[in-house]
């Protein structure tokens, strides 16, 4: 359980907090009418550059999370990767979350019988006061994180720059935070379970079953749960997202550089991003890559007769242009 508790809160709290895909809306309640006219009417790929982000920001601010992969990549693309959702040789989007492949063990503890009591019960045995070890632990996931970015080869220089800052930051307020607080554990717990009901997804074969959108689509009511626990911990995404500046350092015919700034836990952050244009629409370069990649890794399992090594889990953000 310790390390079920530590994982989520440190894989969701950079999944959320890197200023693009994030968006804290404590009063939102999921709507499946809502989402599905927002999802209709969505477009593949963004008007000009500096929409490439801030398209993606709007659909988050909309709880609408199967927007935001329509949007990141053009149709052909998106297509394929819904295919490959079918029959589970993908699942990006959620592989650019880091620890992406404990998100199916989450499920199922959140989702198993008696859920909400067994983790209540454990969390008051296990964590429940431990304030101080949880920021030791903090701290010390915060040295490993940038020893694993200084040794994986996959990152670019503008990544590595925009994750250190991230990963300090996340280590600032991890010390402050009350991590062990017991009313707050146990309404954590509870907004998590309830929302894990409500998705109705307990492992890896149910995002096979279900495909991309409505998979994306039932993560909705967890997504806006897990934001509102961040807020429990005194993490304002609302502030961060109202924060975030984007500004076209440089374009040519189908490539540009976007400066984007931000203000996480009361820190500023910056990073330079890369979009590219596609059949005249406007995308992240860095998501374009990374779907691809894992169709790459699909057909080469097919080639070889082998299955992929699982990716490493990571500490980049969403959506992350470097």
């Amino acid at each position: 359980m310790q390390r079920f508790h530590r994982h989520y809160w440190q894989s969701f709290a950079l999944f959320l907090a890197c200023g693009l895909m994030q968006a804290c809306s404590p009063c939102a309640v999921f709507s499946g009418e809502k989402d599905k006219a927002e999802q209709a009417a969505a477009v593949h790929g963004a008007d000009s550059p500096d929409a490439a982000v801030t398209d993606l920001i709007a659909h988050l601010r909309n709880d609408d999370l199967p927007a935001i992969a329509r949007s990141a990549l053009p149709a052909e693309l998106y297509g394929q990767v819904e295919a490959a959702w079918k029959d589970g040789r993908s699942r990006w989007p959620l592989t650019e979350l880091p620890l992406d492949d404990s998100i199916p063990k989450m499920l199922a503890a959140l989702t198993q019988a008696d859920a909400e009591k067994k983790l209540q019960q454990s969390f008051a045995e296990q964590l429940s006061g431990q304030t101080r070890a949880l920021q030791d632990a903090a701290r010390g996931l915060g040295v490993f994180g940038k020893e694993y970015l200084g040794r994986e080869g996959h990152y670019n220089l503008s990544q590595r720059q925009h994750y250190t800052q991230l990963i300090d930051v996340f280590s600032s307020w991890a010390a402050g935070a009350p991590l062990g607080d017991a009313a707050r554990g146990k309404q954590s717990i509870g907004l998590l379970v309830k929302a894990a009901e409500e998705a109705g997804i307990s492992g890896d074969e149910d995002f096979s079953r279900l495909g991309l959108d409505a998979s994306l689509e039932r993560l909705t009511p967890l997504y806006v749960a897990m934001k509102q626990m961040l807020g429990l911990y005194g993490l304002d995404m609302e502030a961060t997202l109202a924060s975030v500046k984007v500004e076209t350092v440089s374009e040519t015919a189908d490539q540009a550089e976007l400066r984007v700034s931000y203000t996480l836990a009361g820190r500023p952050v910056k990073t330079l991003m890369q979009v590219v244009r596609v059949d005249g629409r406007w995308y992240l370069a860095d998501y374009l890559e990374a779907a691809r990649a894992s169709l790459a890794a699909e057909n080469t399992a097919e080639t070889t007769g082998k299955t992929p090594e699982a990716r490493p889990a990571d500490t980049s953000d969403a959506p992350a242009g470097g």
